[in-house]
């Protein structure tokens, strides 16, 4: 078991994040896989400034176990600034667990290789920080997967709190958060008593709940990966926790990640213009150019003609798309095809019925007829027009 000592003011206080990803790449964007290492970077800076004594990160530290070299840059960069300082733990989560055997989990290579983090398996006896009057024992615990969870419950029966001020680190599925068969591999009721805070990674909308007599704190993510966590960002926010063990009852403060925002925002093509220009007058004061995730409504226009209207939110948002069409044709109803059509003539038909315009239908047409025409790039073009 290895041993921190510190000294300084009667005070203890642990930073807890978690789900960093470094590497992780939304929409294939170099700015999104830069704001990832800027929210790391973020988080090293708190710490540095807030004298913590230290780090202790919950799983999923990469997007994958084998990161690009430049999530590990980002990575060794930032842990060197701590190194001998602020000893950072950390623990696989899913993400940057090994999928094949003998693959090398990527914390190893920064824990035995070069010394920057103590990486925590569960088959060591916990890591232990001195300070004055206060022994802290922190313990933790590799992700294990649902088909193996009696290892993990094997593996959580052996761990004693032994210190003054004890802390568990968990990535792993809740029964209660998510209900669903093979989504889990934990129920609360089976984690081992006595312990001051369970420091939980994997779910990445942060939250705080009483356990015993203790604490659960799920750090979250400390940027938005999914946009299934943009309603959670908006009342929560992004980051991670301060933990402050000086006391048995310990208090926690939220630390907040200033991150690229997110939107979802629904638009009426009823009313396309002016809540497209509504838009750009919102998103144009943002202090970095936020990403929008669009929902449709209303009647279906042409796509080429929302695309080209859509097309001015360039120039305010850093990414746009359309996350949900709910657009309909309107009243169902049936077409009637002249006697004796012809198949370009029933295509024309049932085009315009369904929205497009004369012009559009023949373009169309045009593009059928002519699927194997060395012409065919240059009608597509025309059809969405860029030409």
């Amino acid at each position: 078991m290895k041993v921190w000592q510190t000294s300084g003011e009667y005070i203890m206080q642990i930073l807890h994040i978690s789900d960093t990803h470094l590497g992780a790449r939304k929409y294939n964007l170099d700015s999104r896989e830069e704001d990832i290492y800027e929210t790391f970077t973020q988080l090293i800076d708190y710490a540095i400034k807030e004298h913590v004594d230290a780090i202790i990160h919950t799983g999923d530290l990469f997007d994958t176990y084998h990161p690009q070299m430049s999530a590990m840059k980002v990575a060794i960069d930032n842990l060197k600034r701590i190194q001998g300082k602020i000893p950072f733990i950390s623990i696989a989560g899913d993400h940057d667990t090994p999928k094949r055997r003998g693959a090398i989990y990527p914390q190893r290579i920064l824990a035995e290789s070069l010394n920057l983090l103590v990486f925590l398996t569960g088959d060591e006896k916990g890591y232990e920080i001195n300070k004055d009057n206060i022994r802290l024992r922190i313990y933790g615990i590799k992700h294990i997967p649902t088909v193996a969870r009696e290892t993990l419950l094997k593996k959580l029966s052996s761990i004693k709190p032994e210190g003054d001020r004890n802390i568990l680190m968990l990535h792993q599925g809740l029964r209660s958060k998510l209900p669903y068969e093979g989504a889990w591999q934990l129920e609360e009721g089976e984690l081992p008593k006595g312990f001051n805070y369970y420091a939980f990674g994997h779910f990445h909308s942060r939250s705080i709940e009483n356990l015993g007599d203790g604490k659960l704190g799920i750090a979250g993510s400390p940027e938005i990966i999914r946009d299934d966590e943009i309603e959670a960002w908006e009342k929560d926010g992004k980051g991670g926790y301060l933990i402050d063990l000086s006391k048995k009852e310990i208090e926690i403060q939220k630390i907040n990640t200033d991150i690229r925002p997110q939107k979802i925002v629904t638009i009426n093509t009823k009313n396309l213009d002016s809540e497209i220009n509504n838009l750009m007058k919102i998103f144009s004061k943002c202090k970095k150019k936020p990403i929008l995730h669009i929902i449709l409504e209303g009647e279906a226009v042409s796509k080429s003609l929302l695309f080209k209207k859509l097309s001015i939110l360039e120039n305010v948002t850093e990414f746009y798309r359309i996350a949900k069409d709910n657009t309909t044709y309107g009243e169902e109803k049936n077409v009637e095809f002249p006697k004796d059509s012809t198949i370009s003539q029933i295509i024309m038909t049932y085009l315009k019925n369904s929205g497009y315009t004369e012009e559009e239908s023949k373009l169309i047409l045009e593009i059928i007829n002519n699927y194997d025409s060395d012409d065919i790039y240059t009608i597509i073009k025309k059809f969405a027009g860029v030409e």
